[in-house]
Protein backbone atom coordinates (compact mmCIF):
# COMPACT_ATOMS: atom_id res chain seq x y z
CA UNK A 1 0.00 0.00 0.00
CA UNK A 2 1.50 3.34 -1.61
CA UNK A 3 1.45 6.96 0.73
CA UNK A 4 -1.70 7.86 -1.41
CA UNK A 5 -4.13 4.93 -0.22
CA UNK A 6 -2.11 4.83 3.56
CA UNK A 7 -3.73 8.55 3.82
CA UNK A 8 -7.18 8.15 1.72
CA UNK A 9 -8.00 4.61 4.44
CA UNK A 10 -7.18 6.77 7.52
CA UNK A 11 -9.57 9.61 6.04
CA UNK A 12 -12.05 6.98 4.96
CA UNK A 13 -11.97 5.22 8.43
CA UNK A 14 -11.68 7.86 10.90
CA UNK A 15 -14.55 8.85 13.33
CA UNK A 16 -14.40 12.42 13.18
CA UNK A 17 -16.57 13.76 10.57
CA UNK A 18 -13.82 15.62 7.76
CA UNK A 19 -14.42 16.75 4.47
CA UNK A 20 -11.75 18.44 1.54
CA UNK A 21 -13.21 21.49 -0.45
CA UNK A 22 -12.15 23.00 -3.06
CA UNK A 23 -11.68 26.56 -2.73
CA UNK A 24 -14.36 27.64 -4.94
CA UNK A 25 -16.63 25.73 -2.79
CA UNK A 26 -18.22 23.79 -5.23
CA UNK A 27 -16.93 20.16 -4.75
CA UNK A 28 -16.07 18.73 -1.77
CA UNK A 29 -15.45 14.86 -0.62
CA UNK A 30 -16.27 13.69 2.64
CA UNK A 31 -15.36 10.61 4.77
CA UNK A 32 -18.58 8.15 6.12
CA UNK A 33 -18.27 10.03 9.75
CA UNK A 34 -19.12 13.18 7.66
CA UNK A 35 -22.19 11.96 5.74
CA UNK A 36 -23.21 10.16 9.18
CA UNK A 37 -23.44 13.86 10.75
CA UNK A 38 -25.45 15.60 8.18
CA UNK A 39 -27.88 12.63 7.15
CA UNK A 40 -27.08 12.70 3.44
CA UNK A 41 -26.01 9.71 1.63
CA UNK A 42 -22.63 10.04 -0.48
CA UNK A 43 -24.28 9.85 -3.89
CA UNK A 44 -27.12 13.03 -2.59
CA UNK A 45 -23.78 15.06 -1.53
CA UNK A 46 -22.67 15.14 -5.11
CA UNK A 47 -25.08 16.99 -6.25
CA UNK A 48 -24.85 19.40 -3.03
CA UNK A 49 -21.80 22.13 -1.96
CA UNK A 50 -20.85 22.92 1.92
CA UNK A 51 -23.33 26.30 1.85
CA UNK A 52 -26.37 24.03 1.10
CA UNK A 53 -26.18 22.55 4.87
CA UNK A 54 -24.50 25.73 6.07
CA UNK A 55 -26.72 28.17 8.65
CA UNK A 56 -26.67 31.61 6.80
CA UNK A 57 -25.61 33.56 9.46
CA UNK A 58 -22.28 31.36 10.35
CA UNK A 59 -21.38 31.46 6.40
CA UNK A 60 -21.03 34.38 6.32
CA UNK A 61 -18.54 34.46 9.42
CA UNK A 62 -17.20 31.50 7.63
CA UNK A 63 -16.32 33.24 4.71
CA UNK A 64 -14.40 36.17 6.07
CA UNK A 65 -12.36 33.63 7.82
CA UNK A 66 -11.54 31.52 4.59
CA UNK A 67 -10.24 35.05 2.90
CA UNK A 68 -7.83 35.45 5.86
CA UNK A 69 -6.73 32.16 5.63
CA UNK A 70 -6.09 32.70 1.67
CA UNK A 71 -4.28 35.40 2.17
CA UNK A 72 -1.99 33.93 4.65
CA UNK A 73 -2.88 36.33 7.35
CA UNK A 74 -3.79 32.70 9.57
CA UNK A 75 -2.61 28.88 9.20
CA UNK A 76 -5.70 27.99 10.49
CA UNK A 77 -9.52 28.64 11.96
CA UNK A 78 -11.82 27.61 14.18
CA UNK A 79 -15.59 28.19 14.25
CA UNK A 80 -18.42 27.28 16.28
CA UNK A 81 -20.79 26.49 13.42
CA UNK A 82 -24.69 25.42 12.57
CA UNK A 83 -25.28 23.61 10.23
CA UNK A 84 -28.62 21.61 8.58
CA UNK A 85 -29.19 18.01 8.80
CA UNK A 86 -31.37 16.17 6.35
CA UNK A 87 -33.91 15.81 8.34
CA UNK A 88 -34.72 19.51 9.09
CA UNK A 89 -33.13 19.94 12.45
CA UNK A 90 -29.83 22.44 13.06
CA UNK A 91 -27.10 20.62 14.52
CA UNK A 92 -23.71 21.77 15.77
CA UNK A 93 -20.15 21.65 15.36
CA UNK A 94 -17.04 22.57 16.37
CA UNK A 95 -15.40 23.58 12.50
CA UNK A 96 -11.41 23.33 12.40
CA UNK A 97 -9.96 24.41 9.29
CA UNK A 98 -6.68 24.60 7.32
CA UNK A 99 -4.79 24.67 3.73
CA UNK A 100 -3.32 21.33 2.42
CA UNK A 101 -1.50 20.99 -1.31
CA UNK A 102 -1.70 18.25 -2.86
CA UNK A 103 2.00 17.40 -3.70
CA UNK A 104 0.95 15.30 -7.47
CA UNK A 105 -0.94 18.51 -8.76
CA UNK A 106 0.60 21.31 -6.64
CA UNK A 107 -3.43 22.75 -5.97
CA UNK A 108 -4.68 24.08 -3.21
CA UNK A 109 -7.83 22.51 -0.97
CA UNK A 110 -9.29 23.09 2.44
CA UNK A 111 -9.34 20.62 4.79
CA UNK A 112 -12.00 20.63 7.08
CA UNK A 113 -12.84 18.76 10.37
CA UNK A 114 -15.45 18.71 12.17
CA UNK A 115 -16.23 18.07 16.23
CA UNK A 116 -19.80 17.45 16.93
CA UNK A 117 -21.30 19.19 19.38
CA UNK A 118 -24.84 18.95 19.34
CA UNK A 119 -25.68 17.09 22.24
CA UNK A 120 -23.55 19.79 24.41
CA UNK A 121 -25.41 22.75 22.96
CA UNK A 122 -28.63 21.39 23.56
CA UNK A 123 -27.84 20.63 26.96
CA UNK A 124 -26.39 23.80 27.68
CA UNK A 125 -29.42 25.60 26.04
CA UNK A 126 -31.45 23.00 28.08
CA UNK A 127 -29.71 24.62 30.99
CA UNK A 128 -29.87 28.36 30.34
CA UNK A 129 -33.32 28.06 29.67
CA UNK A 130 -33.97 25.88 33.09
CA UNK A 131 -31.64 29.00 34.90
CA UNK A 132 -34.13 31.22 33.23
CA UNK A 133 -36.87 29.62 34.66
CA UNK A 134 -35.78 29.00 37.77
CA UNK A 135 -34.67 32.43 38.25
CA UNK A 136 -38.25 34.13 37.12
CA UNK A 137 -39.55 32.16 39.90
CA UNK A 138 -37.31 32.93 42.80
CA UNK A 139 -37.62 36.76 40.95
CA UNK A 140 -41.08 36.73 41.57
CA UNK A 141 -41.63 34.12 44.48
CA UNK A 142 -43.90 35.74 47.42
CA UNK A 143 -41.13 33.72 49.89
CA UNK A 144 -37.34 34.65 50.31
CA UNK A 145 -34.98 32.72 48.41
CA UNK A 146 -31.40 33.08 49.32
CA UNK A 147 -28.02 31.11 48.26
CA UNK A 148 -25.37 31.22 51.11
CA UNK A 149 -21.86 29.66 51.12
CA UNK A 150 -21.03 27.26 53.88
CA UNK A 151 -20.42 30.02 56.49
CA UNK A 152 -24.28 31.18 55.56
CA UNK A 153 -22.60 34.75 53.57
CA UNK A 154 -25.25 35.33 51.04
CA UNK A 155 -24.33 34.97 47.55
CA UNK A 156 -27.74 35.39 45.88
CA UNK A 157 -30.73 36.92 47.42
CA UNK A 158 -34.40 37.26 45.82
CA UNK A 159 -36.20 40.55 45.77
CA UNK A 160 -38.92 39.30 48.08
CA UNK A 161 -36.11 39.63 51.07
CA UNK A 162 -35.92 43.38 49.97
CA UNK A 163 -40.06 43.73 50.23
CA UNK A 164 -40.54 41.90 53.86
CA UNK A 165 -37.15 42.96 55.33
CA UNK A 166 -36.86 46.49 53.77
CA UNK A 167 -32.64 46.06 53.22
CA UNK A 168 -31.35 46.82 50.11
CA UNK A 169 -29.81 43.18 49.24
CA UNK A 170 -27.33 43.89 46.45
CA UNK A 171 -25.39 45.55 49.73
CA UNK A 172 -25.28 42.28 51.71
CA UNK A 173 -24.18 39.95 48.93
CA UNK A 174 -21.15 38.45 49.50
CA UNK A 175 -20.78 40.66 52.83
CA UNK A 176 -23.58 39.49 55.40
CA UNK A 177 -25.32 36.50 56.72
CA UNK A 178 -28.62 35.86 58.67
CA UNK A 179 -26.44 35.95 61.60
CA UNK A 180 -26.17 39.78 61.42
CA UNK A 181 -29.85 40.33 61.43
CA UNK A 182 -31.06 37.00 63.85
CA UNK A 183 -32.34 37.84 67.37
CA UNK A 184 -29.71 36.91 69.95
CA UNK A 185 -31.53 34.40 71.92
CA UNK A 186 -31.52 32.40 68.58
CA UNK A 187 -28.57 32.39 67.12
CA UNK A 188 -27.23 29.14 69.76
CA UNK A 189 -30.21 26.39 68.06
CA UNK A 190 -29.44 27.96 64.34
CA UNK A 191 -25.93 27.72 64.92
CA UNK A 192 -26.49 24.44 65.90
CA UNK A 193 -28.65 23.06 63.43
CA UNK A 194 -25.99 24.85 60.77
CA UNK A 195 -23.11 22.70 62.36
CA UNK A 196 -25.15 19.80 62.19
CA UNK A 197 -25.84 20.21 57.84
CA UNK A 198 -21.52 21.16 57.68
CA UNK A 199 -20.74 18.43 59.30
CA UNK A 200 -23.05 15.80 57.09
CA UNK A 201 -25.89 14.83 59.94
CA UNK A 202 -28.58 16.24 58.11
CA UNK A 203 -29.28 17.58 54.30
CA UNK A 204 -31.98 19.72 55.12
CA UNK A 205 -33.96 21.41 58.30
CA UNK A 206 -36.91 23.52 59.18
CA UNK A 207 -37.25 25.49 61.64
CA UNK A 208 -38.28 29.10 62.53
CA UNK A 209 -36.44 32.41 64.70
CA UNK A 210 -36.64 36.01 64.76
CA UNK A 211 -35.29 38.32 62.19
CA UNK A 212 -34.67 41.68 62.81
CA UNK A 213 -35.69 43.98 60.18
CA UNK A 214 -34.48 47.31 58.35
CA UNK A 215 -36.90 49.56 60.93
CA UNK A 216 -35.59 47.74 63.99
CA UNK A 217 -38.67 45.58 65.07
CA UNK A 218 -38.24 41.33 64.90
CA UNK A 219 -40.77 38.67 63.00
CA UNK A 220 -40.58 35.59 63.27
CA UNK A 221 -39.91 34.21 59.68
CA UNK A 222 -39.74 29.58 58.97
CA UNK A 223 -36.81 29.11 57.05
CA UNK A 224 -36.03 25.29 55.07
CA UNK A 225 -32.54 25.03 54.51
CA UNK A 226 -30.98 22.57 51.95
CA UNK A 227 -27.09 21.79 51.56
CA UNK A 228 -25.43 21.07 48.11
CA UNK A 229 -22.85 18.27 48.56
CA UNK A 230 -19.63 18.34 46.19
CA UNK A 231 -19.92 14.83 44.17
CA UNK A 232 -16.87 13.54 43.95
CA UNK A 233 -15.59 14.73 47.43
CA UNK A 234 -19.23 14.62 49.33
CA UNK A 235 -18.16 18.33 51.08
CA UNK A 236 -21.04 21.10 51.50
CA UNK A 237 -20.63 23.38 48.95
CA UNK A 238 -23.62 25.64 49.31
CA UNK A 239 -26.64 26.36 51.08
CA UNK A 240 -29.95 26.86 49.99
CA UNK A 241 -32.87 28.55 52.26
CA UNK A 242 -36.82 29.34 51.42
CA UNK A 243 -38.10 31.55 53.75
CA UNK A 244 -41.26 33.29 54.34
CA UNK A 245 -42.95 35.05 56.89
CA UNK A 246 -44.84 33.71 59.50
CA UNK A 247 -45.48 36.51 62.08
CA UNK A 248 -49.29 36.36 61.15
CA UNK A 249 -49.30 33.18 62.16
CA UNK A 250 -47.92 33.32 65.26
CA UNK A 251 -50.03 36.01 66.35
CA UNK A 252 -52.71 34.38 65.31
CA UNK A 253 -51.50 31.09 66.88
CA UNK A 254 -50.72 33.07 70.07
CA UNK A 255 -54.13 34.89 70.75
CA UNK A 256 -55.57 30.94 69.34
CA UNK A 257 -53.66 29.78 72.48
CA UNK A 258 -55.00 32.59 74.73
CA UNK A 259 -58.41 32.36 74.27
CA UNK A 260 -58.29 28.54 74.37
CA UNK A 261 -56.39 28.98 78.04
CA UNK A 262 -59.17 31.09 79.43
CA UNK A 263 -61.84 29.15 77.88
CA UNK A 264 -60.32 25.88 79.72
CA UNK A 265 -60.54 27.87 83.26
CA UNK A 266 -63.69 29.02 82.73
CA UNK A 267 -64.87 25.46 81.88
CA UNK A 268 -62.89 24.57 85.08
CA UNK A 269 -64.36 27.44 87.48
CA UNK A 270 -68.37 26.37 86.28
CA UNK A 271 -67.18 23.04 86.76
CA UNK A 272 -65.74 22.93 90.35
CA UNK A 273 -68.81 25.88 91.37
CA UNK A 274 -70.84 22.96 89.96
CA UNK A 275 -69.37 20.34 91.99
CA UNK A 276 -69.21 22.29 95.06
CA UNK A 277 -72.95 23.22 94.99
CA UNK A 278 -73.58 20.04 94.66
CA UNK A 279 -73.11 19.23 98.06
CA UNK A 280 -73.20 21.78 99.48
CA UNK A 281 -77.06 22.31 99.35
CA UNK A 282 -77.84 19.00 101.57
CA UNK A 283 -75.22 20.68 103.73
CA UNK A 284 -77.45 24.04 103.79
CA UNK A 285 -80.72 22.10 104.30
CA UNK A 286 -79.72 19.90 107.25
CA UNK A 287 -78.45 22.63 108.93
CA UNK A 288 -81.39 24.78 108.47
CA UNK A 289 -83.06 22.16 110.05
CA UNK A 290 -80.98 21.58 113.12
CA UNK A 291 -80.77 25.81 113.69
CA UNK A 292 -84.49 25.62 113.36
CA UNK A 293 -83.89 23.71 117.40
CA UNK A 294 -86.24 20.67 116.09
CA UNK A 295 -84.84 17.07 117.98
CA UNK A 296 -81.13 16.55 117.75
CA UNK A 297 -81.10 13.71 114.67
CA UNK A 298 -77.50 11.71 114.54
CA UNK A 299 -78.51 10.95 111.12
CA UNK A 300 -78.33 14.64 109.98
CA UNK A 301 -74.75 15.02 111.25
CA UNK A 302 -73.39 11.90 109.31
CA UNK A 303 -75.03 13.12 106.12
CA UNK A 304 -73.57 16.91 106.59
CA UNK A 305 -69.60 15.16 107.27
CA UNK A 306 -70.05 13.22 104.53
CA UNK A 307 -70.69 15.78 102.23
CA UNK A 308 -67.91 17.89 103.88
CA UNK A 309 -65.80 15.05 102.97
CA UNK A 310 -66.59 15.16 99.42
CA UNK A 311 -65.93 18.60 99.25
CA UNK A 312 -62.59 17.89 100.28
CA UNK A 313 -62.13 15.02 98.03
CA UNK A 314 -63.05 17.14 95.29
CA UNK A 315 -61.01 20.21 96.19
CA UNK A 316 -57.23 17.78 96.89
CA UNK A 317 -58.28 16.55 93.16
CA UNK A 318 -58.38 20.06 91.69
CA UNK A 319 -54.98 20.87 93.71
CA UNK A 320 -53.31 17.87 92.45
CA UNK A 321 -54.03 18.50 89.04
CA UNK A 322 -53.09 22.31 89.21
CA UNK A 323 -50.17 21.71 91.67
CA UNK A 324 -48.16 18.81 90.32
CA UNK A 325 -45.89 17.25 93.32
CA UNK A 326 -42.33 16.92 93.21
CA UNK A 327 -41.41 13.56 92.43
CA UNK A 328 -38.80 11.17 93.40
CA UNK A 329 -37.70 8.94 90.88
CA UNK A 330 -36.02 5.72 92.04
CA UNK A 331 -35.59 2.23 90.90
CA UNK A 332 -38.63 0.24 91.23
CA UNK A 333 -39.50 -3.39 91.29
CA UNK A 334 -42.69 -3.86 89.16
CA UNK A 335 -44.57 -7.02 90.74
CA UNK A 336 -43.69 -5.63 94.54
CA UNK A 337 -45.73 -2.43 93.66
CA UNK A 338 -48.30 -3.88 92.46
CA UNK A 339 -48.90 -6.56 94.77
CA UNK A 340 -48.73 -3.58 97.49
CA UNK A 341 -51.59 -2.30 96.07
CA UNK A 342 -53.29 -5.54 95.56
CA UNK A 343 -52.54 -5.99 99.50
CA UNK A 344 -53.84 -2.45 100.10
CA UNK A 345 -57.33 -2.72 98.03
CA UNK A 346 -57.76 -6.35 98.66
CA UNK A 347 -59.89 -5.91 101.91
CA UNK A 348 -62.14 -3.44 99.69
CA UNK A 349 -62.26 -6.31 97.24
CA UNK A 350 -63.16 -9.06 99.68
CA UNK A 351 -66.10 -6.92 101.24
CA UNK A 352 -67.63 -6.28 97.89
CA UNK A 353 -67.16 -9.78 96.52
CA UNK A 354 -64.98 -8.98 94.05
CA UNK A 355 -62.09 -11.10 93.32
CA UNK A 356 -58.26 -9.88 91.95
CA UNK A 357 -56.40 -12.11 90.16
CA UNK A 358 -52.94 -11.45 89.90
CA UNK A 359 -50.74 -12.74 87.43
CA UNK A 360 -47.01 -11.20 86.45
CA UNK A 361 -44.78 -11.72 83.82
CA UNK A 362 -40.96 -12.01 83.67
CA UNK A 363 -40.05 -8.17 83.33
CA UNK A 364 -37.54 -5.89 84.33
CA UNK A 365 -37.56 -3.30 86.70
CA UNK A 366 -38.55 0.94 85.67
CA UNK A 367 -37.82 4.17 87.08
CA UNK A 368 -40.57 6.53 88.53
CA UNK A 369 -41.71 7.91 91.55
CA UNK A 370 -43.31 4.91 93.78
CA UNK A 371 -46.08 7.11 95.58
CA UNK A 372 -47.57 8.47 92.63
CA UNK A 373 -47.46 5.30 90.32
CA UNK A 374 -49.20 3.52 93.62
CA UNK A 375 -51.99 6.21 93.58
CA UNK A 376 -52.25 5.53 89.87
CA UNK A 377 -52.82 1.73 89.85
CA UNK A 378 -55.30 2.67 93.21
CA UNK A 379 -57.50 5.07 91.07
CA UNK A 380 -57.59 2.65 87.87
CA UNK A 381 -58.45 -0.59 90.41
CA UNK A 382 -60.84 1.36 92.12
CA UNK A 383 -62.74 2.08 88.99
CA UNK A 384 -62.30 -1.29 87.96
CA UNK A 385 -64.66 -2.53 91.21
CA UNK A 386 -66.75 0.52 90.99
CA UNK A 387 -68.03 -1.04 87.67
CA UNK A 388 -68.45 -4.43 88.93
CA UNK A 389 -71.52 -6.27 90.60
CA UNK A 390 -71.04 -9.07 93.37
CA UNK A 391 -68.86 -11.78 92.18
CA UNK A 392 -66.96 -9.97 89.71
CA UNK A 393 -63.42 -10.34 88.73
CA UNK A 394 -60.85 -8.28 87.88
CA UNK A 395 -57.79 -9.37 85.97
CA UNK A 396 -53.98 -7.50 87.18
CA UNK A 397 -51.07 -8.68 84.74
CA UNK A 398 -48.08 -7.54 83.33
CA UNK A 399 -45.73 -8.13 80.20
CA UNK A 400 -43.09 -6.10 78.28
CA UNK A 401 -44.92 -4.47 74.95
CA UNK A 402 -42.70 -3.08 72.46
CA UNK A 403 -40.33 -0.75 74.40
CA UNK A 404 -42.69 -0.30 77.53
CA UNK A 405 -43.62 -2.36 80.67
CA UNK A 406 -46.92 -3.09 80.43
CA UNK A 407 -49.07 -3.54 83.55
CA UNK A 408 -52.92 -4.59 82.27
CA UNK A 409 -56.06 -4.16 84.47
CA UNK A 410 -58.93 -5.99 83.07
CA UNK A 411 -62.09 -6.35 84.52
CA UNK A 412 -65.72 -8.01 83.18
CA UNK A 413 -67.92 -5.03 84.33
CA UNK A 414 -70.75 -2.80 82.90
CA UNK A 415 -67.94 -1.41 80.00
CA UNK A 416 -68.29 2.13 78.96
CA UNK A 417 -69.99 3.18 75.31
CA UNK A 418 -67.71 4.69 72.64
CA UNK A 419 -69.12 8.31 73.03
CA UNK A 420 -68.87 8.31 76.40
CA UNK A 421 -64.93 6.45 76.17
CA UNK A 422 -63.38 9.22 73.63
CA UNK A 423 -64.61 11.92 76.97
CA UNK A 424 -62.79 9.86 79.31
CA UNK A 425 -59.75 11.85 80.69
CA UNK A 426 -61.00 15.37 80.26
CA UNK A 427 -61.67 16.90 83.86
CA UNK A 428 -64.97 16.94 85.76
CA UNK A 429 -66.49 14.14 83.05
CA UNK A 430 -66.92 10.69 84.96
CA UNK A 431 -69.21 7.89 84.34
CA UNK A 432 -69.56 7.58 87.88
CA UNK A 433 -72.48 8.90 89.42
CA UNK A 434 -70.79 11.31 92.13
CA UNK A 435 -67.07 11.09 90.45
CA UNK A 436 -65.35 14.34 89.05
CA UNK A 437 -63.34 12.36 86.50
CA UNK A 438 -60.52 14.55 88.31
CA UNK A 439 -58.48 11.46 89.37
CA UNK A 440 -57.95 9.67 86.02
CA UNK A 441 -56.78 12.86 84.39
CA UNK A 442 -54.55 13.05 87.63
CA UNK A 443 -53.45 9.23 86.36
CA UNK A 444 -52.98 10.22 83.18
CA UNK A 445 -50.62 13.11 83.84
CA UNK A 446 -48.78 11.30 85.82
CA UNK A 447 -48.08 8.24 84.07
CA UNK A 448 -47.07 10.86 80.66
CA UNK A 449 -44.70 12.85 83.21
CA UNK A 450 -42.89 9.12 83.05
CA UNK A 451 -42.58 9.43 79.58
CA UNK A 452 -45.41 6.86 79.45
CA UNK A 453 -49.25 6.07 78.43
CA UNK A 454 -52.42 4.70 79.10
CA UNK A 455 -54.95 3.18 77.01
CA UNK A 456 -58.23 2.27 77.73
CA UNK A 457 -60.28 -0.54 75.81
CA UNK A 458 -63.83 -0.90 76.91
CA UNK A 459 -66.94 -2.19 75.15
CA UNK A 460 -70.77 -2.30 76.83
CA UNK A 461 -71.87 -5.34 79.26
CA UNK A 462 -68.72 -7.07 78.29
CA UNK A 463 -65.86 -4.89 80.78
CA UNK A 464 -62.98 -2.36 80.54
CA UNK A 465 -59.40 -3.21 79.68
CA UNK A 466 -56.91 -0.42 81.06
CA UNK A 467 -52.89 -0.74 79.76
CA UNK A 468 -50.10 1.38 81.75
CA UNK A 469 -47.47 1.72 79.78
CA UNK A 470 -43.78 2.82 81.63
CA UNK A 471 -41.09 3.03 79.36
CA UNK A 472 -37.81 0.99 79.29
CA UNK A 473 -34.74 3.53 79.21
CA UNK A 474 -31.14 2.53 79.05
CA UNK A 475 -30.79 3.30 83.09
CA UNK A 476 -33.89 0.84 83.59
CA UNK A 477 -32.12 -1.98 81.82
CA UNK A 478 -28.64 -1.25 83.88
CA UNK A 479 -31.15 -2.61 86.67
CA UNK A 480 -33.10 -5.42 85.01
CA UNK A 481 -33.45 -8.99 86.22
CA UNK A 482 -35.26 -12.35 85.63
CA UNK A 483 -36.81 -14.23 87.54
CA UNK A 484 -36.40 -17.61 88.85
Amino acid sequence: MNRFDLFREVFEQSHVPQIIITLDLKKSKGNKAFYDFIGYTREEWNAMTIRDISHPEDYIINAQLMNELFRGERDYYQLEKRYFHKSGAIIYGTLNVSLITDPVSNEKYMFAQVIDTTEKIIMNQSLIENEKKYRLLAEHSSDMILLHDVNGVYQYISPSFEAILGYDRYKLIGVSSPYDFMHPEDKPRINALHQQLMDGIKTSNLFSYRIKKADGSYIWIETNIKGVFDIKTGELTEIISVSRDIQQRVETFELLNKSERLAIVGRMAAAVAHEIRNPLTPIKGFISLLSDKREYNPYFIEIILDEIKRIENIITEFLALAKPSIRKMIVLEVDQLIMKVVNLIQTEALMQNIELKVRIGEIPRIIGDENSLKQVLLNVLRNAMESLEENGTVHISSKIEDRYVCIIIQDNGCGISKERLSKIGEPFYSTKEKGTGLGLMTSINIIEEHFGKIEIESEEDIGTTVKILLPIDKASKAFSRKRP
